[in-house]
């Protein structure tokens, strides 16, 4: 595989905003989000370019247990919440954020890579937050720091 995967949502992602579910090309910093901790306001949306070759993961219908809604591809890196028996089974917990990368199976969630370069979408919160998207619970692409 080719180039270093970054946090991004696809374009044409569905993500469930207080205004219902909306394409991510169609947010702006200030819109409510419906997150795991509530409804945030985005402080930042960045358009990140992914170019041909970087790695990605192609999910089809229903893949983690009825999610998601439908055929998605996310980049590698980008992190997804999983609260099923694969959390249990990998990590020895009830629920883990881990990266699209790690959760393929060959069959239903496998590996590719971009054809040609696609402008992603990185959602800020200012904080760290699980957002829904396309049925699935993705991590923002905030960084958690820690202080020393």
């Amino acid at each position: 595989m080719g180039q270093a995967s970054p946090v991004a949502l696809a374009p044409g992602s569905t993500v469930l905003t207080l205004d219902g579910a909306l394409p991510v090309e169609h947010l702006y910093a200030g819109d409510r989000l419906v997150t795991r901790h509530g409804a945030r306001a985005l402080v930042a949306i960045d358009r990140v370019t992914l170019p041909a070759g970087t790695p990605i993961v192609e999910m089809t219908r229903n893949a983690l247990g009825g999610r998601p809604d439908r055929d998605v591809w996310l980049p590698a890196a980008q992190r997804v919440l999983i609260r099923d028996w694969r959390a249990k089974a990998l990590y020895g917990q009830a629920q883990a954020c881990v990266p699209a990368g790690q959760l393929v199976d060959g069959e239903f969630i496998r590996l590719a890579e971009l054809e040609a370069e696609v402008t992603g979408f990185a959602l800020r919160f200012g904080r760290p937050e699980v957002l829904y998207a396309d049925g699935l619970e993705l991590a923002s692409a905030d960084v958690l720091t820690v202080p020393a």
